[in-house]
C-alpha cells in the first residue's frame, strides 16, 4: 500500500463518522423526546454528498448480497446478475437489497453497528433502489421504527399517522431524513421525474442489544 493511502476499512469508518455527524442528533432527539411521532427532515445530510457515497447496489453489488425484487408483499429473491436483469426484463419491480450491514458492510454496517450502541437495540439495514414503472410493496406497516434517509432520486411518501384519517404527503430528495413509527401505515412511489430512486433504510428493532451479542461480532 502506498504511503497516504487509507484501507477499505478505515474509509468505511470515516464515511459512517461523517454520517452520524449529521444524522445522530436527529435520530436521537426524535426516539428519545417523541418516539412515536413521524418526523421529516428536509437536507439532514447535504444532498449532493449524499449522492456520492458509495453504496453496494448494480454494478457495486457483492456476490453474496441477495436481491428480492417485490411485487406487493410477494418477494422474489435473486443473487446473480443474469438472473436478476432476466427478471426485472420480464416485470420491473423494486430491488429490495436485504440485510445490507451484514452482507455488504461497509460504511453501512459499520452505521449500523454505531446507531444501535447509541440507542441500545438492534439496527438492519435495507436499500430500496426503484424507477417509475417498477412494482412495490403497497400500503403496509412495518414492525420496527424505521430511518429512512433518501440516497438518491426522489420518492413519494404517503402516510397515515393517525390510523385511516387523510394521509400525509412527503416528498423525499437526496439527503432528506424520515422517521417513520413502528405500526404507521404507509406507501411509496418513484416519481416520473428524475424516474429513480434510492433510498437507505435503518430499521430499529424492538431488541435490546444485549439480548444478541452475536450481532455486534458480525456488523465489526
Amino acid at each position: 500500500m502506498r504511503e497516504g493511502a487509507i484501507t477499505t476499512e478505515a474509509l468505511s469508518h470515516k464515511i459512517s463518522a461523517e454520517v452520524l455527524a449529521r444524522l445522530g442528533a436527529v435520530v436521537l432527539s426524535a426516539f428519545r423526546l417523541a418516539p412515536e411521532a413521524l418526523l421529516y427532515v428536509p437536507a439532514a445530510m447535504e444532498p449532493s454528498w449524499t449522492e456520492r457515497l458509495p453504496l453496494p447496489v448494480g454494478g457495486a453489488r457483492r456476490p453474496v448480497q441477495t436481491v428480492a425484487l417485490a411485487d406487493g408483499r410477494v418477494f422474489t429473491r435473486v443473487s446473480r446478475a443474469e438472473d436478476l436483469e432476466r427478471e426485472l426484463a420480464g416485470q420491473p419491480r423494486t430491488q429490495v437489497y436485504e440485510s445490507v450491514h451484514l452482507l455488504s458492510g461497509g460504511w453501512i454496517g459499520v452505521t449500523a453497528l454505531r446507531l444501535a450502541c447509541m440507542l441500545g437495540r438492534e439496527v438492519v439495514c435495507t436499500i430500496y433502489q426503484s424507477r417509475r414503472e417498477d412494482s412495490t410493496l403497497g400500503p403496509h406497516h412495518d414492525t420496527w421504527d424505521g430511518v429512512v434517509v433518501q440516497m438518491s432520486g426522489m420518492k413519494r411518501w404517503l402516510l397515515w399517522p393517525d390510523g385511516d384519517d387523510e394521509a400525509t404527503e412527503i416528498i423525499m430528495r437526496a439527503g432528506d431524513v424520515l422517521i417513520v413509527p413502528r405500526g404507521m401505515r404507509h406507501d411509496v412511489s418513484t416519481l416520473a421525474d428524475p424516474g429513480h430512486s434510492i433510498h437507505l433504510v435503518l430499521a430499529v428493532l424492538d431488541v435490546p442489544l444485549a439480548a444478541r451479542p452475536g450481532h455486534l461480532r458480525a456488523v465489526s
